[in-house]
């Protein structure tokens, strides 16, 4: 083969190569999601319902005020484009958890149950509850992470983020259950540990 016949078919291999190619760029949205997580934390248990000089932040080794993992994932999102979402299904959840909040709230103040990792509540100590009340307490909690994992998922859908992405979610609103906690609540890290605020 000549010199100019192989530069010919490596030129033609290469022109078909990349046409051949598609680069399919998605980013997750990670800055609109933190937001809409602490907006809705927010609506729920109230702004004020962790104030500073209450809680008692774990230091970095616990992961509890870490980025969660995040620190690879791409931020594609317009100036000044609106970060909270709302939709009729998103209002109707917040106000199941709204409406649940107190009566959580006097167990996860027993320690019977904590924010895990996942954005979901943990039964972590049955045995800080009455045992008649045991049954209650599982199906408040199966209502409660069922509720939140609707909400997780109706605002992925709202924000366009695909699904392989909300465990991304999640870790989102979990970290801002963590920051919203009392003190003296049970919560999980980043890594699966429990600490106290």
């Amino acid at each position: 083969m000549s010199p100019k016949s192989f530069l010919a078919s490596v030129t033609v291999l290469a022109v078909v190569l990349v046409a051949c190619l598609t680069v399919n760029v998605y980013f997750y949205p990670s800055e609109q999601v933190d937001q809409t997580a602490k907006d809705i934390i927010d609506d729920i248990r109230g702004s004020g319902a962790a104030p500073e000089d209450q809680k008692e932040k774990p230091d970095e080794g616990h992961g509890g005020a870490g980025t969660g993992g995040w620190e690879l994932v791409g931020v594609a999102y317009a100036a000044g484009q609106e970060t909270s979402v709302s939709s009729a299904a998103i209002d109707s959840l917040k106000q199941r958890l709204k409406q649940r909040s107190p009566t959580l709230a006097k167990y996860f103040d027993a320690g019977a149950i904590g924010e895990g990792r996942d954005g979901l509540v943990v039964v972590r100590d049955a045995a800080a509850v009455p045992m008649k009340d045991r049954a209650k307490l599982n199906g408040l909690v199966k209502d409660e992470n069922d509720d939140r994992m609707a909400l997780y998922k109706e605002v992925a859908k709202e924000l366009k983020v695909k699904d392989k992405d909300l465990p991304q979610v999640q870790r989102s609103f979990a970290e801002q259950w963590r920051e919203t906690a009392r003190k003296g609540w049970w919560v999980q890290d980043d890594q699966g540990g429990w600490y106290k605020f």
